[in-house]
């Protein structure tokens, strides 16, 4: 490049013209006001945008819900992560429940999206009580929706409801509990039942023996091996989830359907019956799908896969899982997320 300096010795180029400074501040207000210049910021926090997202959504869901209950409709979301060992439902869960709650008071219909390994099935009726007093108007109802898993307390909490939501994905399991013990180094979750069944087994042999006039010194040692107390506790704690179920379904779910109290008592016992039968049901993780829940007895509406209300309530569990899989600052995870339409998106973190 060849620069050419004037007669008279160099001089500085000329200035650009100068832009006001009040026009500037205007010009910069003007591009932040953009979709695009948000859009742009939003990509740059994850959390932000997928936040504002699922807050679309629930905005989406309640319209849906509203248009097809003929009501106003609010929802309230309680997602767990699953794999983790303290993500279970726990009396440490009611004051989110109850901000989220509190943020949706004066609806005709609270729904209660779920998403849960089961936990501590004694906070089932409180939870339920808790959703039942922010109802208002001619036409309260409680519905519980599940996207994809409620299990074993979850499935106590869904008695409660009025009616339960599922799609073709969603599934509730049978309600015996489950007690964590440790062998060789490791937790495992084993169901209560186990050990009542161990202890009955052996009392049984050993009646038999006696009767036959064999030995049953073996067989003693055996039963003296066990931990009595424990294993009548395991034998309350199944006690106590037919109890709740009993209760749940006999004060709630049922009692639009079967008026007559006594009928509704049996049926109520029935289908508790039937989620604690090992016959029906062998292990914990029994699959039970809408139509199964059916014909259990309790009262589910079934959404078709393609219909317009299960899509919405599906991208909005996904990108909940989604949420609970954005890394956090090591070594700290996502572990329980409760959320409603205003604003309200709260979060439990703890060590993997």
């Amino acid at each position: 490049m060849i620069q050419i300096t004037p007669k008279g010795g160099p001089t500085s180029p000329p200035a650009s013209p100068a832009i006001p400074p009040n026009d500037a501040i205007a010009v910069q207000a003007k591009i932040q006001q953009t979709p695009i210049f948000m859009a742009v910021l939003n990509e740059l926090n994850v959390n932000v945008d997928q936040f504002n997202r699922r807050q679309r959504l629930i905005a989406d869901i309640e319209t849906a819900l509203s248009k097809k209950y003929g009501c106003k409709n609010r929802l309230i979301s309680y997602v767990l992560r699953f794999g983790h060992i303290r993500t279970s439902m726990s009396t440490q869960d009611i004051p989110s429940i109850e901000t989220a709650l509190t943020s949706i008071s004066g609806a005709e219909q609270i729904n209660l999206l779920i998403h849960s390994p089961g936990g501590d099935g004694t906070i089932a009726e409180k939870l339920i009580e808790m959703c039942r007093t922010r109802l208002v108007g001619n036409n309260q109802k409680l519905r519980v929706i599940v996207p994809n898993l409620a299990k074993s307390a979850a499935t106590i909490l869904a008695l409660g409801a009025d009616e339960i939501l599922m799609g073709h994905l969603s599934e509730l399991g049978p309600i015996d509990p489950q007690i964590t013990i440790v062998v060789s180094q490791m937790t495992q979750w084993v169901s209560a039942f186990a050990f009542v069944e161990a202890r009955d087994k052996l009392v049984t042999a050993i009646e038999t023996a006696i009767k036959k006039r064999q030995s049953a010194v073996a067989l003693l040692q055996q039963l003296a091996g066990l931990n009595i107390p424990f294993t009548d506790e395991m034998e309350n704690q199944i006690e106590f989830s037919k109890k709740t179920a009993i209760t749940l379904l006999n004060k709630y779910m049922l009692k639009m359907r079967v008026k007559d109290n006594r009928k509704r008592a049996i049926m109520a016992a029935d289908i508790a019956d039937k989620l604690l039968s090992k016959q029906l049901f062998p292990v914990h993780g029994h699959y039970i799908g809408g139509a199964t829940a059916k014909q259990l007895g309790l009262e589910v509406d079934l959404l078709d896969k393609d219909d317009e209300l299960w899509q919405l309530i599906w991208d909005y569990y996904i990108r909940c899982e989604v949420q609970m899989n954005i890394p956090l600052q090591p070594p700290m995870i996502k572990t329980k997320l409760f959320e409603s339409g205003n604003q309200i998106s709260l979060i439990t973190q703890d060590m993997p």
